[in-house]
């Protein structure tokens, strides 16, 4: 008697462990998917105010519009709200796919690998929008003169100090924020492969 009764309670020890162990990873996974979330935020956060401005830099474009009285500067001014149409896109798409990741319903090794895939995309797509934000300043520049009414010959210093200026901030502030997203990019890959271990 003494046996089976051995043997039962042994039995239900291990359903209770094995219960336990199942709970456990359960729990791993949604605090890993959570913490992997908070780190997507901090782009995400990032990339919904540039695109709150870009919003209201195309409004600002289209309702002074009127004041362009160029043919080729009006062309400029619709493609720089075009631009600024399609830059949050692009970001908040790439955003969006980076931060869907599933990591409960995947295996280690598939959550590694799609997430170094979406980041290598992340990263394209944000080394695309610094080219065309590029191309936008160039083009926003003489549309913003014509809105002042002003042609960009007739602002003093324009290409010796302020274009040279204007660039060399943007450069410095796209830098800025690449490295701070691939910051948040290699944490968040490390903090995924730290989940094996």
């Amino acid at each position: 008697m003494k046996l089976e009764e051995m043997k039962n309670t042994w039995g239900e020890m291990s359903k209770r462990v094995e219960k336990q162990e199942i709970l456990t990873t359960h729990l791993i996974e949604k605090i890993t998917q959570k913490k992997y979330n908070s780190k997507m935020n901090k782009i995400r956060y990032l990339e919904f105010i540039g695109t709150i401005i870009c919003y209201l830099g195309a409004s600002y474009i289209l309702m002074n519009v009127s004041k362009i009285e160029e043919e080729f500067i009006q062309v400029l001014a619709g493609l720089s709200v075009a631009l600024l149409f399609i830059l949050p896109v692009i970001s908040l798409k790439s955003v969006r796919s980076i931060r869907n990741t599933d990591i409960a319903s995947n295996s280690y090794l598939e959550i590694i690998n799609l997430f170094v895939r979406q980041k290598i995309r992340f990263q394209k797509l944000q080394k695309i929008n610094l080219a065309l934000g590029l191309l936008f300043m160039l083009i926003i520049l003489p549309v913003i003169a014509a809105i002042q009414g002003k042609s960009l010959d007739q602002i003093p210093n324009f290409w010796t100090l302020t274009f040279p200026i204007v660039v060399s901030f943007f450069l410095v502030f796209a830098w800025w924020v690449l490295t701070y997203y691939n910051k948040v990019l290699s944490a968040t890959e490390k903090m995924l492969s730290d989940i094996n271990n």
